[in-house]
């Protein structure tokens, strides 16, 4: 397509993204994008990229497929991630006068795929400083909690936590550091109910939570129904480059010294205010 898509997003969304630190959109992404991202997730399972990360024990279990960076290997992906409805959304939910990508992330629950997704946060696990910062979760399958809808705790981006990383692999050494507290292990048995949010969604619906919103997700017990969500990270205005060894890698070097905008090739802007 190689046009920006444009949609609006409700008052109302904003302003549950910003209380909640989730908010679910409906039919953003329309049949056509649906098909071309289709189309190259398909691609991507068969010659997936150098950050590629299969999550679950086959021997147990049917797949877990996850990885990264796939719009710098498919040019129906690129298109989507600098030019489509996922770029005006996060614009509209961060109020940002410029947003940059910072990655995008496949993740694939087969049918029967047990393995679930660990609670967790998203930022420590990244590079980066700064408060606008969202994911823009797609799904191209209808999603119940059978097949592993994800759940968030409402209101959690505001906690003031950071959080240890939880490693999603059979690799205990990942992610690891003194500088972190560990997530309590009853941070989601001590919520009240009405605080776990999840929703049923169908193909085309999204996501779009904060990077501190704790979220995690079971796994797909259903014997029919895929799982294919494709999530999108957005930054804004404030957000600065900020390296951590125990952080997760990225495609490769951006270049930027510690606290410089995302400004570069690996992190491209994507939108930006028109200067009047």
């Amino acid at each position: 397509m190689n046009q920006a898509t444009n949609v609006k997003i409700s008052q109302g969304d904003i302003e549950a993204y910003r209380r909640d630190g989730v908010v679910c959109v409906r039919g953003l992404v329309n049949e056509e994008w649906q098909a071309r991202l289709g189309r190259a997730f398909e691609q991507n399972l068969e010659d997936p990229g150098p950050l590629v990360k299969e999550y679950a024990d086959r021997e147990k279990s049917t797949r877990f497929h996850g990885d990264q960076f796939l719009w710098l290997r498919h040019e129906a992906v690129k298109d989507y991630v600098l030019h489509g409805p996922a770029v005006s959304a996060a614009r509209q939910i961060l109020g940002a006068n410029k947003v940059n990508l910072f990655f995008d992330h496949l993740l694939i629950k087969e049918p029967g795929s047990i393995e679930p997704t660990p609670w967790h946060q998203d930022l420590p696990y990244w590079q980066l400083k700064g408060e606008q910062i969202c994911s823009v979760w797609i799904t191209l399958d209808p999603v119940t909690l059978a097949s592993g809808a994800v759940q968030y705790i409402r209101g959690s981006h505001k906690w003031g936590k950071f959080y240890r990383p939880i490693t999603f692999s059979q690799d205990p050494s990942v992610y690891q550091t003194d500088e972190l507290e560990l997530m309590p292990e009853d941070i989601v048995a001590s919520c009240a109910p009405e605080d776990l949010l999840s929703w049923d969604m169908e193909p085309g619906d999204c996501i779009i939570h904060h990077a501190l919103t704790l979220h995690g997700a079971p796994g797909n017990t259903s014997r029919t129904t895929r799982r294919r969500g494709y999530a999108v990270r957005y930054t804004g205005d404030d957000v600065v480059w900020d390296p951590r060894p125990y952080c997760a890698p990225v495609a490769n070097d951006p270049g930027l010294e510690p606290g410089a905008p995302l400004d570069c090739d690996l992190f491209p802007v994507v939108s930006q205010a028109q200067v009047k």
